[in-house]
């Protein structure tokens, strides 16, 4: 203490009767450096503002330290009767008296004694009692006061509404203040017991942490609170109560849930969409992403910089990646990008991943955030949309080119006909060979026109193991011997379509497998009836081989059209499959792998009814007498069709063209029973002039001819048949046959 401890008889102010606070002299202030075991026992945290100058402490009661100047001044003891406010800054009404006394030059003694009267003491203690009254209604908190055994001494209005009650004295001596209808939940919604009541739990002296429970009511929602609890001490060093309050937290709770189940719904929104954000800071080096990434693109556990990131990109597209983000760098603020990518996971699995974000600029440079997403499948069905325009596009020119072909080989097929009837024996065998090549070219156009999807169908009920039972000697001679065959069908299975293209896939099948066995091996064709998607009845033909298979890239392309393995070969033969079975509304797909042979399947829709099993056609006579009107806007096919049409007997008359047509159809003053009309023509089709040549004729019949059809573009046309380009003599009387009871000849 300094001086202090130089002042005689300091041992006995420690232990006067009387508080005692000794103050020294600095310069215009008096500043406080010992207080007795008196003052201490009536003010326990008095030694904290040991130091102090007395005009901070009395600084709103003057009077106290102009009496200490005069003590020092007149070196005389001086006594005042002040109220004064306490050293804690708690106000309280008190009279005090306050004995000066001088030692020395520089330091005073202050004697306490508290001289209140009764009045004066009940007047602070209402006082005190309004303050904290005052204080405690004006909270928005509900507060409650517990005496030691654990019944409410005081509350607020707050408290009394919270808690079912009119009023506070309703709550006021209970000791169980939750009405027996609620209920108290934890934060997890458990059914909190009432000894672990917060307030409770504060009553054993604990200091109870900040507690969130919930209210159950039953005539209200549930609602949060925070509740703050601690004990209340005694003079005598016990618990005398406790204290708590509740602050309803509902807004915020439902808040902080709603954006919990927010960033859930997120969460399952970016994992559907197999998408994540990230953020990357390039002056760093740092950057974060969501975890689900992790998953979604198989990442390993690394780093988050740029250069372990780029480990993950696949080396093709590293340099992009790189290149991409210094030119968003070098831009302007709020710059957006777009840039697919290829990323590698950790089982090799090469996956497309589209990075969409924006650059940000700050003090020390960009920074970029955004999103990732998986667009593997994405790129697979852009991948399948290409392969399939270009399919698309191949069909067009390979069905235009089939079409014009057919033209040609129509002309050639049927003057082949009409030369046999007047050639010598000698001359037979070369047109024989003649015969077979053009036939040979029609079945190659067939394909072609299989493959573009615009063969004509003439379908009819087939049962597809009949089929193959008609065709399997002829399947044994294309694999042969060294190929064991196989046959296993399930009798009486029917699909509708058309048989000789039905017979052609599976031929093309069966030379496929035959490629893929170049030292002979097994060959199995099941046929058989199964359920589909949405359960719907399907018949399956099988052709599984036991050759060299093939690797994932063939298996992908394998019905491209023109794509083959062999060193010779159209690459026609699967793509014409694909197309028929296509056409069929059936579906082929085929599984494969290297060494272990290979396994078609083509699925089409069963019919339910059994083929027609009707008779024979009866033989009519052999030759026709009716008029035929021909119209092609080819010269060489309308020739060679009037020729056969005159070889069968027929009245014939011919039109170039729509217009050459209706003039020819109005001079004649005959009847015209038939009209053969090509399907495509300049200017004007043949569907639409036959239409107007039938309103003008109503008792003529139609053969539409075509090297494809064409008719699904145009309103069809009642009672019309289709005959397909190039076509043989005999064809072609059983079409007029068909809609004239006109005989083919032998």
């Amino acid at each position: 203490m300094g001086a202090v401890t130089a002042i005689e008889g300091l041992s006995l102010l420690e232990h006067a009767p009387l508080a005692a606070y000794v103050f020294r002299r600095v310069e215009a202030d008096y500043v406080l450096e010992f207080v007795n075991a008196r003052a201490r026992q009536d003010h326990p945290t008095i030694t904290n503002v040991i130091g102090k100058p007395m005009l901070v402490l009395y600084q709103d009661q003057p009077e106290v330290v102009e009496a200490a100047e005069r003590c020092l001044r007149d070196r005389s003891p001086v006594t005042i009767e002040v109220p004064v406010r306490r050293y804690d800054r708690v106000e309280a009404t008190m009279l005090l008296r306050l004995h000066f006394v001088a030692v020395g030059d520089a330091h005073l003694v202050i004697y306490v004694q508290d001289v209140a009267t009764d009045d004066v003491r009940a007047t602070a203690l209402r006082e005190s009692e309004a303050r904290y009254r005052s204080l405690v209604t004006s909270m928005p908190d509900a507060v409650i006061l517990r005496g030691p055994s654990g019944r409410i001494l005081a509350c607020n209005d707050v408290a009394a509404r919270l808690f079912g009650a009119e009023r506070e004295a309703d709550l006021l001596g209970r000791e169980d203040f939750i009405r027996a209808d609620m209920t108290v939940v934890d934060e997890s919604g458990n059914v909190l017991p009432r000894h672990q009541y917060p307030s409770r739990v504060a009553l054993s002296g604990k200091h109870v942490p900040p507690t969130v429970i919930g209210l159950d009511a039953p005539d209200a929602p549930r609602r949060w609170f925070r509740v703050a609890a601690q004990p209340v001490p005694g003079t005598d060093g016990t618990t005398a109560g406790s204290v708590a309050t509740f602050t309803d937290i509902t807004e915020r709770a439902k808040a902080q849930r709603e954006l919990r189940e927010s960033a859930a719904r997120l969460d399952l929104a970016l994992s559907a969409a197999r998408m994540g954000v990230w953020a990357y800071t390039p002056h760093t080096d740092e950057g974060t992403w969501s975890d689900n990434l992790d998953a979604v693109f198989d990442l390993p556990e690394r780093g988050r910089g740029m250069q372990t990131w780029l480990e993950n990109v696949h080396p093709d597209d590293r340099e992009g990646i790189l290149s991409h983000t210094l030119a968003i760098a070098q831009g302007e603020d709020g710059a957006s990008f777009d840039h697919d990518f290829r990323m590698i996971g950790k089982d090799g699995t090469v996956r497309w991943a589209r990075i969409r974000g924006s650059a940000s600029r700050g003090p020390h440079g960009p920074h970029f955030r955004g999103t990732l997403m998986d667009v593997t499948e994405q790129h697979r069905l852009e991948e399948e949309l290409r392969r399939a325009s270009r399919l698309e596009s191949i069909g067009r020119l390979a069905g235009g080119v089939a079409h014009d072909f057919n033209n040609l080989l129509a002309a050639m097929m049927g003057s082949l006909e009409l030369v046999e009837d007047l050639c010598p024996p000698t001359a037979q065998e070369d047109l024989a060979t003649i015969r077979h090549a053009a036939l040979r070219a029609r079945d190659l156009t067939r394909q072609l026109l299989a493959f573009a999807r615009k063969q004509p169908l003439e379908f009819k009920v087939v049962d597809v193991d009949a089929m193959v039972r008609d065709v399997d000697r002829m399947l044994r001679r294309v694999v042969g011997p060294e190929i064991e065959v196989h046959v296993e069908g399930t009798p009486g299975v029917c699909v509708r379509a058309d048989v000789s293209l039905l017979e052609q896939v599976l031929v093309n099948l069966v030379v496929n497998a035959r490629e893929a066995m170049p030292r002979g091996g097994r060959l199995d064709i099941r046929v058989a009836a199964i359920s589909g998607a949405d359960d719907l009845a399907q018949v399956l033909i099988e052709v599984v081989d036991s050759g060299v298979g093939m690797d994932e890239d063939t298996v992908r392309h394998v019905f491209d059209p023109f794509f083959t393995t062999k060193s010779q070969g159209s690459g026609l033969g699967l793509a014409s499959s694909y197309g028929i079975v296509q056409q069929h509304g059936g579906d082929i797909v085929v599984t494969s792998r290297p060494g272990q042979g290979a396994c078609f399947q083509v699925r089409l829709p069963r019919w339910i009814q059994s083929p027609s099993t009707s008779a024979k056609d009866v033989e009519p006579p052999r030759k026709g007498r009716e008029c035929v009107l021909v119209i092609d806007d080819e010269d060489m096919v309308r020739a060679t069709a009037v020729r056969l049409l005159q070889s069968l007997g027929y009245h014939v008359l011919s039109a170039s063209s729509a217009a050459e047509a209706l003039t020819v159809a109005a001079q004649h003053e005959g009847r015209i029973d038939l009209l053969l009309c090509d399907v495509a023509m300049p200017g004007r089709s043949g569907p639409s002039v036959a239409r107007e040549l039938v309103g003008l004729r109503p008792e003529l019949k139609v053969i539409f001819v075509s090297g494809y059809a064409e008719l699904n573009h145009e309103p069809p046309l009642p009672g019309a048949v289709f005959l397909q380009k190039p076509y043989v003599r005999a064809e072609l009387a059983a079409k007029l046959h068909q809609l004239l009871g006109s005989t083919p000849p032998r």
